[in-house]
């Protein structure tokens, strides 16, 4: 009997180590009746935004098009885990971790994408080279959200039994101070960032600077403001012009009294 309780032991034991692996790449999804309308609609992103409305603030919405759930203050962040693309406007399912636990939709237009290691990739394709793998001599490392931005995680540590890090370093982008940076793509998980392979253990890397780009709400409303001269150069105008149409009308009777 022991030894039919042990082996049931070892069999579960086996079939654990199979599936909490795996479950450590399952996407989390809302529980929001029309996300689970649009599901096959719906495009996974998981980045972080920054509010930034036109009027200063953000409403979420129950649905796309839907009715208000609550309304937010611009420079707030949060991630978007999925977006839907409507008629008119593109939407996105916002979940909150700033301050807040407000859930829901808001339009696209009013966020500001947080610069992150996918903006970084793309911005610098041509500068990070595609390698065999990093000789590497550390086994844990500092993550950052790119080379020389936010930390991401103070602590990754090698796993050998999983992949020791001398496998892992692929692609390296070299930054104007000389120092590599190896890129973590998946590692027992989804990462998507960085580790300074010369300077592993550094948590002062970060130049301090957060970088977002302006919301296309916030750029029209700019636009919109400079597409008009100024207000007192239109009254300087109009008075101008009604000085000039008053001077003819003189003229004309002048010219009819003769």
């Amino acid at each position: 009997m022991k030894q039919k309780l042990f082996s049931l032991f070892l069999a579960l034991l086996a079939v654990s180590a199979l599936v909490l692996p795996a479950s450590a790449d399952i996407i989390w999804e809302p529980e929001d009746s029309f996300y689970e309308k649009h599901r096959d609609e719906c495009t996974y992103v998981n980045r972080s935004y920054q509010l930034a409305g036109y009027d200063g603030t953000v409403t979420v919405f129950t649905a796309p098009g839907g009715m208000n759930k609550a309304t937010l203050d611009n420079g707030l962040q949060g991630i978007i885990q999925f977006t839907w693309t409507g008629k008119q406007t593109d939407w996105g399912y916002l979940l909150w971790v700033d301050s807040s636990s407000v859930e829901g939709w808001v339009p696209m237009d009013d966020l500001s994408l947080i610069y992150d290691s996918q903006q970084f990739m793309e911005d610098h394709a041509g500068e990070i080279a595609q390698t065999g793998p990093a000789a590497v001599d550390f086994h844990e490392a500092v993550l950052y959200s790119y080379p020389r931005g936010p930390v991401w995680d103070s602590s990754l540590k090698e796993t050998v039994e999983y992949q020791p890090f001398s496998e892992v370093f692929t692609q390296i982008y070299t930054d104007e101070g000389g120092q590599r940076w190896g890129y973590v793509g998946y590692y027992m998980g989804h990462l998507n960032a960085w580790v300074c392979l010369d300077d592993p253990m550094n948590t002062e890397l970060d130049t301090g600077v957060v970088l977002v780009s302006p919301s296309p709400a916030q750029a029209r409303g700019r636009a919109t403001v400079a597409a008009g001269p100024p207000l007192f150069l239109v009254a300087a105008g109009l008075v101008a012009l009604v000085a000039a149409v008053t001077a003819v009308l003189i003229l004309r009777l002048k010219k009819r009294d003769r």
